[in-house]
């Protein structure tokens, strides 16, 4: 497989993480309206724009990953890479994009709950900090970590067994 098939796979990933994204964010705006949709029009723009861009980086993926792997375009040879090994680096990377994605936003949360925890500074109603963006930070970041940690365990648990291997038997 040439490395510009694999990188054109990993362009439209990303391009799916932005539709996704930008779709999910939109129809949660639309569905708790509560006026004329002009008014909603600014605050929602960013989210057309993950959009157009996963809708964009998707069509353009061909065409870009030729690019990037325009020198370096040979075959991506797998021999001697055993299916664990696969796994556990998917798993890996993986876990590692997920935890480094949420480090900033558990940094940030816990730089300002160490600013403000003094009690006579307080929160206005309508200033309150968001608690589930904290969690899910938080919980993106655990969940990073322990895929990071556990990617052996789990490569050993998906990868098949050949004819006649014994369930804890090395190979594969």
């Amino acid at each position: 497989m040439p490395v510009s098939s694999i990188a054109q796979i990993l362009l439209r990933l990303f391009a799916l993480n932005w539709l996704l994204a930008g779709g999910i964010q939109i129809a949660t705006v639309v569905i708790l309206l509560e006026g004329p949709i002009a008014d909603y029009f600014y605050p929602m723009l960013p989210n057309f724009f993950y959009l157009a861009a996963g809708v964009l980086l998707w069509f353009f993926a061909p065409a870009l990953s030729r690019l990037l792997a325009s020198r370096n375009d040979d075959k991506f040879n797998l021999e001697g890479v055993t299916e664990r090994q696969l796994f556990s680096v998917s798993f890996l990377s993986l876990g590692l994009y997920f935890a480094l994605s949420s480090v900033a936003t558990v940094f940030s949360w816990t730089h300002f709950f160490m600013i403000n925890k003094s009690p006579e500074y307080g929160f206005h109603h309508e200033e309150a900090p968001s608690y589930y963006e904290l969690l899910e930070g938080v919980l993106t970041l655990l969940s990073g970590l322990a895929l990071v940690f556990t990617a052996q365990t789990w490569a050993r648990k998906l990868t098949r067994r050949g004819p006649g291997q014994e369930p804890g038997a090395p190979g594969v």
